[in-house]
């Protein structure tokens, strides 16, 4: 009996000795995966809510928007598995298009944007926006060479409210001649509401970046086993029902984002009800209103989303496809409806710069024009512009600005 005890308190204590060491381990491993955190590979580290704090982002602010690194030194290889759709999308690398590999690097100013400094003091233009305007994966963006003095305040994931909290504090008192807000239809709006809905409740990006979260998620040992789990386990996109293939001229495999259509698919006077439109709104008619009626010109210009240029190329069957994969984001699954929709928030934007007497400059026909010509103004693996859609936007901004000049 004695015997019995003792070879199972053996087994108890090797069992703790193992857990122990094991613990130790993992402790180690853990401490030197934070020490490293900052050189270890994007698809890991990014989903993490310590990422953008580590990486020297600035959620909370003295005007509200969030900042990205001062001074960093931007480096980025662009290959045909860059982009947004292949990890928030169910492409696979195996439906990687042919793209001939590139670099891109540029130096963020003092304040985290894309500028050349010291910064003007007495600006020609002013461009905001979102990614883009911020164009991280292109190297000469549609901004560049349109003026002489122009200063750019765009953020990736920023919608127009935040973007007019960067007009006021960097942009109003340095007397811009011209301002171009750079609206994209497929989620400045509810980019809008969400960050209403922070303000509202007394938040900041930081308190977001870290709410519901557990010690857990934090950790990078958790992150890199949670990763490996989903490699291990993801059957290649099997069931994905992306790419499909519009029908231009010749026929081009495309891809997009499915929390874009809540947007392109509500109809006009959803969108004209809604809070979203009408913060929107707002926003827009404070730096109407802040610029002058006489002082200076503010231009709306209007980015379509991907699918808006693409959805009439498709054909019955590959609609019912994206509807019936994606119907939660739809607000209709008529394809009557959706065709019509989709050009509505166009429609009302339009009619809200008419309304309150700014500009309005829509990217959608030169865009159009390009992909019925047979060329592509988008990343395959992307819902942002490549190169081509930001020489098709540079130029029609070029005309437009010449064009007012001309009446003026």
């Amino acid at each position: 009996m004695l015997a019995g005890g003792d070879a199972l308190r053996d087994i108890l204590l090797i069992v703790l000795r193992t857990f122990a060491l094991l613990t130790v381990t993992l402790l180690a491993l853990e401490l030197a995966l934070q020490a490293a955190f900052t050189h270890l590979p994007p698809t890991i580290v990014e989903p993490m809510p310590q990422y953008l704090e580590r990486f020297g982002h600035r959620l909370t602010t003295e005007h509200g928007g969030r900042e990205f690194p001062a001074g960093e030194a931007v480096e980025y290889e662009v290959t045909p598995l860059s982009g947004d759709l292949y990890h928030i999308s169910c492409l696979s690398p195996a439906d990687a298009q042919p793209l001939e590999p590139y670099r891109v690097s540029f130096k963020r100013d003092h304040r985290g944007f894309r500028n050349v400094e010291p910064w003007p003091d007495d600006l020609d233009l002013v461009v905001l926006g979102d990614s883009f305007t911020a164009a991280e994966h292109i190297q000469r963006p549609y901004w560049e060479g349109v003026s002489d003095s122009i200063l750019v305040l765009a953020a990736p994931g920023t919608g127009t409210l935040e973007q007019q909290r960067y007009f006021e504090a960097f942009a109003r008192q340095r007397n811009p001649k011209r301002v171009v807000l750079a609206f994209f239809a497929g989620n400045d709006m509810n980019d809008n509401q969400l960050f209403s809905d922070m303000l509202r409740q007394g938040k900041t990006r930081k308190d977001r970046q870290h709410e519901d979260k557990n010690p857990l998620d934090y950790s990078v040992v958790f992150r890199l086993l949670h990763f490996i789990s989903e490699s291990t386990t993801l059957d290649g996109g099997a069931d994905c029902h992306y790419p499909l293939i519009a029908q231009t001229d010749p026929p081009a495999p495309v891809a997009f984002f499915y929390k874009f259509f809540p947007l392109l698919s509500a109809d006009k006077e959803s969108l004209l009800q809604s809070e979203a439109f009408k913060l929107t709104r707002t926003s827009i008619s404070e730096m109407a209103t802040a610029l002058g009626p006489d002082e200076a010109e503010l231009i709306v210009m209007y980015i379509p989303a991907k699918a808006e240029l693409y959805w009439q190329y498709l054909d019955e069957t590959s609609k019912r496809t994206i509807i019936a994969a994606d119907s939660r984001f739809f607000h209709t699954t008529n394809l009557e409806e959706i065709d019509v929709n989709l050009s509505a928030q166009r429609a009302a934007m339009r009619e809200l710069a008419d309304e309150i007497d700014v500009s309005f400059l829509d990217l959608t026909p030169p865009l159009a024009e390009v992909i019925r010509a047979g060329s592509s103004p988008y990343f395959f693996a992307d819902t942002h512009w490549n190169q081509t859609g930001h020489n098709i936007a540079r130029n029609a901004l070029l005309d437009f600005l010449n064009q007012s000049n001309l009446e003026t």
